[in-house]
């Protein structure tokens, strides 16, 4: 936790690179490879998400086969992540969205700033961090962080 914490520190403190979804940017600087393998890759499941055998296909392409995992509730490795994520896109209504709004790097660290939202419900959906480690050029190693965003703020900046 305090060498992330101390990553996350450089990222901020020092050089980032922060891009809106790269799907509806107009930024043509070059990404890092880590930052392509994560933003294809989350793209691919969650904004455009398919069946089992996509879901299967995609994960085989993009993530490690000793995927580790720290959401308390899906277990590691790479099988495991293709069944919970399988659960949770058969799950999600089909007006549910998923925008990237921040990518943020750091060596072979990704961080995406991601807003979930449903176009049929009332509120304003999740704000979300997921952190990824890219090794050999797929996704070793995952971290995320969720919360609902509040319908009253004691502010006008929003959460993403």
């Amino acid at each position: 936790m305090n060498s992330i914490f101390k990553l996350l520190s450089i990222v901020v403190i020092g050089t980032t690179l922060s891009f809106q979804s790269l799907a509806e940017s107009s930024v043509t600087s070059e990404i890092s490879h880590a930052e392509k393998i994560v933003v294809e890759f989350y793209e691919k499941i969650f904004v455009q998400p398919g069946g089992d055998t996509r879901i299967r296909n995609l994960s085989e392409q993009y993530v490690h086969k000793d995927y580790i995992q720290h959401n308390p509730y899906v277990a590691t490795g790479r099988d495991a992540f293709i069944k919970g994520i399988s659960g949770y896109i058969k799950s999600k209504a089909a007006s549910s969205k998923t925008v990237i709004k921040r990518v943020i790097a750091s060596g072979d660290y990704v961080v995406l700033h991601v807003h979930m939202f449903d176009t049929a419900k009332k509120g304003a959906g999740s704000a979300g961090v997921d952190t990824f480690r890219i090794v050999d050029g797929k996704i070793i190693e995952h971290w995320d962080v969720w919360q609902t965003i509040p319908e009253k703020m004691p502010h006008d900046n929003g959460m993403i």
